[in-house]
């Protein structure tokens, strides 16, 4: 690692791929428009083609002089990554301030054992395309070792004592797994994970692509002497769709989280998952800003939850992988809820569990829908006198729903705090959310009102956290004045409730 160290030549493999996903509209445009009537004895048909497989050299063509001109080694207590065609660049990481090493692993690079590497620094990072598996364990071993190098260095300057007969090498000291998710649990998982809306978001596109290509003028023709045949065919094909749509949603999920592991080392946390593409996620405990408990209804039932940690990320790396730029990165995924809280104790033991109050006013309820509903009727109402009655329906449909979530969250919402904690429980239609916070962690509080709110000595709160590379906003709604004041004063003097 001394020395300078080039990519993996897969991540020239890599660089078809990518060419590949950069003029994958132009090739599919040639192929639906140009493919049936192409003639191969006019020269000028080839004039489309041969600009997109120009674009397609000249994209893989960048790309692998990237690849090439990327090096990338250890010098004194620095990692160092060079790179660059035309102008020349270079980043240095402290290693004392690494804090992460993950590695990601999709099918090529599973088959000739090759990761790609994102270190990172609480204020930067850089990601390696591909090096071998081998490679990227030794990096991750090296940084370690000198890391806990210099920690010693440092205790025993400070202590002026010996620490003979302790093993200091993190690389040595096998990582304690915490949970593993079976396939059972996996599959459970899977199902009652929101598959439908997880299938649509992948699919919508594609579903939008062939719309336009199906008969529907003939099909309708076929039955427009059957009474409601319009209605019986659209609700066979959303009945399908919805089920299409679960079962590829209920595989995602089972291949997104496959296997998935939890360990501990010290203070940091490793998470593997993945089938066809590998991940592993390194979370420092000491950076995590608010705990977030969800479940859906479903769940409840069966006495499960999920956990995620929101954690800060200052390091915007090129990736696709938003898992810790976004900050929420799940650590336990499908586990009884019991279980959960026994081990959120022993890996973040300054956090208290406490279950929130309810203390929402009875007199909050219209407000969760009537300007909504307001809105929507004013819009069904336009729609039905240029188009159809039917839309009043689904209008109507759509209010009920929104009173249905008002109540849900009118009756179970609320909040508790005590000594240095607050909880805040979300619940609607769609699940709950339990928020755990530190108030040293809260970097501001906003509480914002109207005339109307006023008038029902009613206030909005928000509680503003780091989250990822920004910060995300989290609070309740159309709470009692005097509860949102006391609050506010909690956070800014530091009184005490119970």
């Amino acid at each position: 690692m001394y020395k300078p160290q080039k990519l993996h030549p897969i991540s020239y493999l890599s660089g078809v791929i990518e060419a590949i996903k950069q003029n994958i509209v132009l090739i599919f445009i040639f192929i639906i428009f140009n493919l049936d009537s192409f003639d191969f004895a006019n020269p000028k048909s080839y004039i489309y083609p041969g600009i997109i497989l120009t674009i397609f050299i000249i994209t893989f063509i960048y790309h692998a002089l990237v690849v090439y001109k990327t090096k990338y080694w250890i010098e004194n207590d620095h990692f160092i990554m060079d790179y660059g065609i035309v102008t020349k660049k270079r980043k240095e990481l402290n290693i004392r301030r690494i804090q992460t090493v993950d590695t990601s692993q999709g099918v090529i690079h599973q088959i000739v054992g090759g990761v790609k590497l994102q270190i990172k620094t609480p204020s930067d990072g850089v990601e390696l395309d591909t090096v071998s598996k081998l490679q990227s364990e030794h990096i991750r071993n090296t940084i370690k070792q000198m890391q806990n190098e210099e920690q010693q260095e440092v205790t025993d300057s400070v202590e002026n004592v010996t620490q003979e007969g302790q093993d200091y090498n993190s690389a040595s000291t096998p990582h304690k797994v915490l949970f593993k998710l079976s396939k059972k649990q996996l599959l459970f998982m899977a199902m009652t994970s929101g598959a439908i809306g997880i299938a649509l978001a992948t699919i919508a596109p594609i579903i939008g692509s062939f719309s336009e290509v199906i008969p529907w003028e003939r099909l309708s023709e076929k039955v427009a002497n059957i009474s409601q045949a319009i209605f019986v065919i659209v609700s066979l094909l959303v009945a399908i769709i919805l089920i299409i749509s679960y079962v590829i949603g209920t595989l995602i999920v089972f291949i997104r989280y496959y296997n998935y592991t939890l360990s501990a080392h010290n203070d940091q946390l490793t998470i593997r998952y993945g089938l066809f593409n590998v991940k592993n996620i390194t979370v420092p405990t000491n950076r995590v800003q608010a705990i977030l408990e969800k479940q859906s209804f479903v769940r409840k039932l069966f006495g499960v939850t999920s956990i995620t940690f929101v954690t800060t990320s200052d390091t915007k790396v090129e990736s696709d992988d938003t898992t810790m730029a976004d900050g929420n990165v799940l650590i336990l995924p499908f586990i009884k809820r019991n279980s959960a809280y026994r081990m959120l104790q022993e890996l973040v033991p300054s956090f208290e569990f406490k279950p929130a109050a309810k203390i929402m006013p009875n007199r909050a309820f219209h407000r969760y829908f009537i300007k909504e509903a307001a809105i929507l009727l004013i819009i069904g109402a336009a729609l039905s006198y240029f188009w159809t009655i039917w839309v009043m329906v689904v209008i109507c449909m759509i209010i009920i729903l929104l009173i249905i979530n008002a109540v849900i969250t009118v009756k179970s919402s609320g909040l508790y705090y005590f000594d240095d904690q607050l909880v805040i429980r979300n619940v609607s239609l769609i699940g709950i959310k339990q928020f755990y916070l530190k108030k040293d962690k809260i970097l501001g509080m906003e509480l914002t009102s109207n005339p109307f709110m006023d008038k029902s000595k009613l206030r909005s709160f928000k509680c503003i956290v780091a989250k990822g590379i920004a910060n995300t906003k989290i609070g309740l709604r159309f709470v009692e004045k005097q509860q949102a004041l006391d609050l506010k004063a909690w956070y800014l003097r530091g009184d005490g409730h119970e």
